[in-house]
């Protein structure tokens, strides 16, 4: 939005504002215009309708025509943003498609007519949506209500394909005398499922509901006539007029009209929207200085109103206008626009209009669903349930085949056996094979563990827990502890693959120093002591120091000119704390070092209004006049402020990438090549760069400029393109100052951290926006790249060809960097190439017929620098890596590196200086890049290992339990007869098998912390586990599990097949008991086999899941109220437990049958095929962990300014 006339006196500018008003609220004494069948055609978007004011004379009685002022507006000047004079509306007349009209509410008046002739009405009704469709500013960010959550939170679990499977289980258990076992078995353990879930989508939506609740019904101040009156949140309409207080939150996207700043303007934080903390500067509009309540609003309310953009996403782009009764308009623009969500500081109260609510608000239309990320693990999991349910089909095919063959064949000659031959006992044929179809689906439905999702979730949730607790993933200078923002990607971690990484902020401090510049040709601050306390080397350089307090020379005056420039041309805002110091608040941490900087060598930006900056130049202060600002964008990637010197000549400083700035400049400047070799000297440092240049522009060219620049700035569409046109045309003929180079210093532990990563297997890309030689040398300093390194550098020329000769300019290079790796391996080396991209480049490469050979260049090199990228650019770059099928983590600290987090498999979020936005998108977060090698070595391993034996270890039980039945169903003729009782089904996988389990899940280590860290080629075990593996090492648990089926199965059929003493023969559930006791047993002794790092915890576990089993039979059996219950298992217990077999054969020789199997298999295999964490588990129990020599990446310890770089 334009800014013009800001540097006014006079506040009496309110009365050439006329905008369209309307009645107050429900209460006062204008009565709400009743809408009945006067309103024609409205629209949800469009808040007025028009009518006819002579056909219906009771509406005219109520609607009074407006006020209208004859006070002339003040001339106009021109001001620090696009500026504004009064110029006829281009046609656009806000009742399109494109287009919101808006009006104030006051308690004056209720206009009627606008230009045109005919009326708008605005009803007063408040509520979340008025008559005319607006919404009001409720928001709800909850998924359910009372009524809704249980039809919502069913079908999204029923989603879910087990649940489904389930639920179909449970209606054919329905069907009477179908169904082998009751649907109690079924039913029971999917609702104890269901029940889980919906508690903790219960407790997750109460949280939201408490949110909504807290910001709702927040107070804010809404002026009524002359009163201030408190209202909520939630009451807030499009026209309502509010006042915010300092350090209160904004309740709705307001046009800011007024505030307590003599300048007027006010300074927003604005870390809820893109998690920028800096503050930012907002203008109010020039037409409403004066207001300060509703009776001030009144006559601007009178023949004026706004028309604007449609509500929308784009936080930073805004267009409107102030359209009156004449048919002129003021342009508005984002600066003008306080946002939702902003927090207002330093600055009183400023009182704002309230142009859109609730869900129309940039920032709740900024609210997008998180990408559902799946597992590697989980897809495994999934292709798994289908696997065993097209066996369970097939097993149940089988069975009922051999039932109808054993009918036909033997049914006959067992006189002793009554078949009635009806539903569901069938005679033999294809109806009685599907009624035993379905019933042998339901006999045998726990293949398919219905526990198993509910297990990993909770077992992912304590793990995240113990992950925050971290202490080691805590950064105790900031304060910030590790944060899970995700409980479903935990075993991901252990098998990444890439690690796509942004740079500034993430492997470096983004505490940013002034070092180096370059001056007319000369380079100065090389040479500053050492030592130094401040960052800013470059106000230690005794040479520019001297150079300063000369009073003549033409040196002097270029060092001047640079000083001035840097500290005019800049957004940074000055401020003075309580104790008086001078502070300045950036959204660049590059600005900030530079305006710094510049004030250490005595020219200090001292104040900043709205059309005016002040400067003092060496001890004497100099008034700027504003004329225009040409704002940094990545397209543009330079700025501009258009300024009047105070000897009056008009002047524009431009700054920005040495690209765009030497593209802009005059002809024949003889500093333009001296400064190329510093520029290239600076950037081999690994120092950021820009160029600073300036021209004296003639006033005629001026006013031919401004003139179509303010035309540009009013435009309704097409607003960007059209400002960008005319800074294009002023931002020519430059004369180079010089350059700036800016230090920003690698974190604490980044080249280790690389090193680690790399010796583990795991490419790292660096993604940045630096320039090529910056980049390269920042990866030399984090040892992305080493002395070693054979680089390969890819830039815009290069690949300038046509399409056919990219792609094979890219296939040669592939095979050159493959054919370099073959020799680095025969020779016993480590592949070590690296790869340097331009951005330029990078796009013609990322092209769709270009990007597979691009994508095998890539995977050639051991690591890859993207420079100049966008942050499109490094969301396709995680998008063409992820083609591969390899698992990628983006790792970024700033707004601009939200794509890439979120197009990666996992996105981790460093807590830095450019705010909490890539926090707020990631699904892991902490302070340091260093944290990353633990998160992946030690976490990530840890959570794959043990959540991929969970998965393992369902099946595997599930199976044990239910091959009983199937062998049973064998001998007695595939009845389908169950083996357990119901209350056994219900409860194995919920009581007596699920502890221990999650026990190991939380608390496993298979090798300590320590020896992962120190040999991270143990990473490679869990990060090349493929699905062929994961079915290689599940079907061994299978095979166990057979095993175990068949000795649970036969050794108590065996031990207690005996008659008693009595001559009475143990019945069928005494078996089935048995049976089910030696599962017990057995599957959780299993798992104290598969534990290595024992605590307590697990020993308590395992040792209640079987010894509880015992009292509980006992009692199940024993106790009259459960007798009445449980009636098939009255007396088993006691009867059993006097039974010596039972001991003997179930309790003891079963396991011991059972796991001696295992414990052979085990052994046989760490002696002749041990795997690499088994070795180090023996090494850490000898205590010779330390003493092993594993291969390590190759990390150049040698001096920096001795590195050797090949380029090929």
């Amino acid at each position: 939005m334009s800014r013009g006339g800001r540097g006014q006196s006079s506040r009496s500018l309110i009365n050439d504002f006329q905008l369209q008003s309307y009645g107050g609220y429900a209460g006062d004494a204008v009565d709400a215009v009743p809408l009945s069948s006067n309103v024609q055609n409205y629209a949800p978007e469009v808040e007025f309708s028009d009518i006819d004011l002579e056909s219906d004379p009771a509406l005219q009685a109520k609607v009074k025509l407006p006020i209208t002022s004859t006070v002339a507006p003040e001339t106009t000047k021109v001001s620090l943003r696009p500026p504004v004079d009064t110029v006829a509306a281009p046609g656009f007349s806000g009742e399109g498609d494109s287009s919101r009209t808006v009006i104030i509410r006051t308690d004056g008046p209720v206009p009627a007519k606008y230009p045109g002739g005919a009326v708008r009405l605005f009803c007063t009704k408040l509520g979340l949506l008025d008559p005319l469709g607006l919404p009001g500013n409720s928001i709800r960010t909850a998924k359910y209500t009372l009524l809704s959550f249980l039809p919502v939170n069913l079908f999204q679990q029923f989603t879910r394909v087990a649940n489904m499977y389930f639920l179909f289980i449970a209606f054919l258990q329905l069907i009477p005398g179908l169904s082998p076992t009751s649907w109690v078995t079924t039913v029971g353990p999917l609702c104890f499922v269901l029940l889980i879930n919906a508690i903790k989508e219960i407790s997750d939506d109460l949280g939201r509901h408490r949110s909504d609740a807290q910001i709702n019904n927040s107070n804010v101040t809404v002026l009524r006539g002359h009163e201030e009156v408190l209202s909520q949140w939630k009451h807030l309409q499009p026209g309502d007029l509010v006042k915010v207080a300092a350090g209160s939150q904004i309740p709705a996207d307001l046009l800011f009209l007024s505030s307590s700043d003599s300048a007027d303007l006010c300074y927003v934080e604005t870390a809820n929207l893109d998690g920028e903390t800096n503050l930012k500067l907002k203008y109010c509009y020039r037409g409403t200085k004066i207001v300060a309540s509703a009776v001030d609003a009144r006559t601007v309310a009178a023949s004026s109103w706004i028309e604007c953009e449609k509500p929308n996403e784009r936080l930073y782009v805004f267009e409107g206008a102030v359209v009156k009764a004449a048919g002129t308009r003021d342009a508005l623009d984002v600066a003008n626009l306080l946002l939702r969500g902003c927090t207002l500081r330093n600055t009183d109260w400023v009182i704002g209009l309230v142009l859109f609510a609730g869900s129309d608000t940039k920032i709740f239309r900024n609210r997008v669903r998180a990408p559902r990320k799946v597992t590697q693990l989980e897809q495994n999991m999934n292709f798994l349930v289908g696997t065993m349910f097209l066996l369970q089909v097939f097993i149940s095919v089988l069975c009922a085949l051999g039932q109808n063959a054993f009918n036909t064949s033997r049914l006959a000659q067992m006189w002793y056996v009554t078949a009635p031959m009806v539903f569901p006992d069938l005679a033999p044929g294809g109806g009685a094979v599907l009624v035993q179809f379905l019933r042998f689906m339901i006999l045998i439905n726990q293949l398919i563990p219905i526990s198993l999702y509910v297990t990993l979730e909770l077992v992912k949730v304590m793990q995240c827990t113990l992950l925050t607790w971290d202490l080691q993933m805590y950064h105790r200078e900031s304060g910030t502890p590790f944060l899970c923002r995700t409980t479903t990607l935990n075993e991901e971690l252990g098998q990444v693959q890439y690690v796509l990484s942004d740079k500034t902020g993430t492997l470096t401090q983004n505490i940013m120093g002034f070092v180096w510049c370059s001056i007319n040709g000369q380079l100065y601050g090389k040479n500053a002591p050492a030592g130094l306390t401040t960052p800013h080397a470059i106000a230690h350089d005794s040479e520019l120091l001297s150079l300063l307090k000369k009073s003549d020379g033409e040196q002097h005056q270029h060092a001047v000119d640079f000083l001035t420039h840097l500290a005019v041309c800049n957004t940074v805002v000055p401020a003075t704390t309580a104790t008086g110091q001078l502070i300045y608040q950036a959204a660049s941490p590059d600005e900030e070092a530079l305006v710094q900087g510049a004030a250490m060598l005595g020219f200090k930006l001292i104040s900043r209004s709205i059309d005016q900056v002040v400067v003092e130049v060496q001890g004497k202060q100099m008034s700027f006049q504003i004329l225009a600002v040409l704002e940094f964008n990545s397209d543009r990637k330079r700025m501009s402020v258009l300024c009047r010197l105070p000897d009056g000549r008009v002047r524009l400083y431009s700054k920005g990438a040495d690209s765009m700035i030497y593209a802009r400049l005059a002809p024949q400047q003889a500093v333009e090549q001296g400064s190329q070799p510093h520029l290239a000297e600076m950037a081999g440092e690994g120092l950021r760069t820009l160029c600073l240049g300036q021209r004296d522009i003639p006033d005629r060219e001026y006013q031919i400029w401004s003139s179509s620049y303010h035309e540009a700035s009013v435009a309704l569409q097409a607003r960007e393109e059209a400002v960008a046109a005319q800074a294009e045309a002023i931002e020519t003929n430059l004369t180079l100052l010089g350059a700036t180079a800016v230090e920003d210093r690698l974190q604490e532990g980044v080249p280790q951290a690389i090193s680690t990563l790399s010796a583990a297997g795991i490419k790292v890309w660096v993604l940045t926006g630096d320039k090529l030689e910056t980049a390269i040398s920042i990866s030399l300093s984090c040892h992305l790249f080493t002395h070693s390194t054979k680089l390969m550098i890819i830039r815009e020329n290069d690949l300038a060809d046509g399409r056919d000769a990219v792609s094979e300019a890219l296939l040669i290079k592939a095979t050159e960097a493959n054919r370099i790796n073959a020799e680095e391996q025969q020779q016993g080396r480590r592949p070590n190439v690296g790869l340097v991209i331009e951005g330029a480049a990078l796009a013609t490469a990322l092209l769709r017929h270009n990007a597979q050979p691009f994508l095998g260049l890539c995977q050639a090199c051991q690591g890859v620098v993207c420079c100049r990228v966008t942050p499109m650019q490094k969301a396709q770059v995680v998008a063409l890596v992820k083609k591969t099928g390899a698992i990628t983590l983006g790792i970024g600290d700033g707004a601009n590196d939200v794509g890439m987090i979120q197009a990666a498999h996992i996105g981790v979020g460093i807590s830095g200086r450019e705010g909490r936005a890539a926090v707020l998108a990631s699904d892991f977060a902490f302070a340091q890049f260093q944290y990353l090698a633990r998160l992946l070595l030690v976490h990530g391993r840890w959570s794959y290992l043990r959540n991929s034996e969970v998965v393992s270890y369902a099946f595997y039980k599930n199976f044990a339990y239910c091959l009983p039945n199937i062998l049973f169903a064998i001998v007695s003729g595939y009845s389908a007869q169950p083996l357990y009782t119901s209350s056994l089904i219900a409860t194995f996988n919920v009581v007596w098998t699920s502890w221990p389990t999650i026990g190991f899940a939380v608390l496993e280590q298979d090798v300590k912390s320590s020896t992962v860290m120190k040999h991270p080629e143990l990473y490679k075990e869990t990060m090349n586990t493929r699905r062929k593996d994961f079915t290689a090492n599940l079907t061994r648990w299978l095979t166990e599990g057979l095993w175990h089926g068949v000795v649970c199965f036969f050794v108590p059929l065996l031990a207690l097949g005996q008659s008693r003493k009595s001559g009475i023969t143990n019945g069928l559930f005494s078996y089935g008991v048995a049976t089910y006791t030696a599962l017990i047993i057995i599957v959780n002794l299993k798992v104290a086999m598969r534990t290595h790092y024992f605590t307590w915890i697990n020993a308590v576990m395992i040792s209640l899941s079987i010894g509880c089993w015992m009292p509980a039979l006992w009692g199940f059996s024993s106790i009259e109220p459960l007798q009445r219950t449980l009636t098939d298992m009255v007396e088993l217990g006691p009867h059993l437990f006097k039974t010596p077999a039972f001991w003997l054969g179930v309790v003891i020789l079963a396991p011991v049958m059972a796991l001696l199997l295992d414990f052979i298999l085990s052994s046989w295999q760490r002696q002749r095929h041990p795997l690499d964490r088994q070795i180090f588990q023996e090494l850490e129990q000898l205590g010779r962990v330390d003493a092993i020599q594993t291969e390590r990446s190759a990390v150049s310890h040698s001096d920096d300014t001795h590195r050797v770089i090949e380029v090929i």
